[in-house]
């Protein structure tokens, strides 16, 4: 499929909103259920239904484009579990429009209280000051001359 194709990387839409459906990590579908569901799509009269086969194969071909960050892991108990490398799933919501928008790197400051932990987890442990903050309106800068409400000046040198 070629990547000026809508949607690219699958090869139709029915495709596209079936993968869709059934990699769901919140309604996940056994083998079977997909094949009952792919049947009935093709009883009902729906053009274009994908086999369960190209769609397995499919997600292979996804896996190898975007990267798999799960990695299989069996204890010596013998229980099986998965691990996600954190990092590279972070760098994943970076560069995603639709996620990066709404993540915060800097702590905020909430006034009398903060509503969320990490703001303050953050202020305290992880990250560089801010280079600037906004307080009632106004944005002030590290490294500029500041006047406090009683006259004196002075240059902040970071924030929080």
């Amino acid at each position: 499929v070629s990547p000026d194709h809508p949607m690219y990387p699958w090869p139709s839409k029915a495709h596209f909103i079936t993968a869709l459906l059934f990699s769901s990590p919140r309604l996940p579908f056994s083998e079977a259920q997909k094949k009952a569901i792919l049947s009935w799509a093709k009883e009902l009269g729906a053009l274009d239904v994908p086999s369960l086969y190209a769609l397995n194969r499919f997600q292979e071909t996804v896996k190898t484009l975007v990267g798999n960050s799960t990695e299989k892991v069996t204890a010596r108990s013998g229980n099986i579990f998965y691990l996600n490398d954190v990092g590279q799933a972070v760098a994943k919501d970076y560069a995603n429009p639709l996620t990066r928008f709404a993540m915060q790197d800097y702590p905020e400051d909430g006034g009398r209280g903060m509503s969320q932990v990490f703001n303050g987890e953050k202020m305290l442990f992880k990250l560089p000051s801010p280079p600037a903050v906004k307080v009632d309106g106004e944005i002030y800068f590290v490294n500029e001359l500041l006047q406090d409400s009683s006259g004196d000046y002075f240059i902040p040198e970071h924030f929080f």
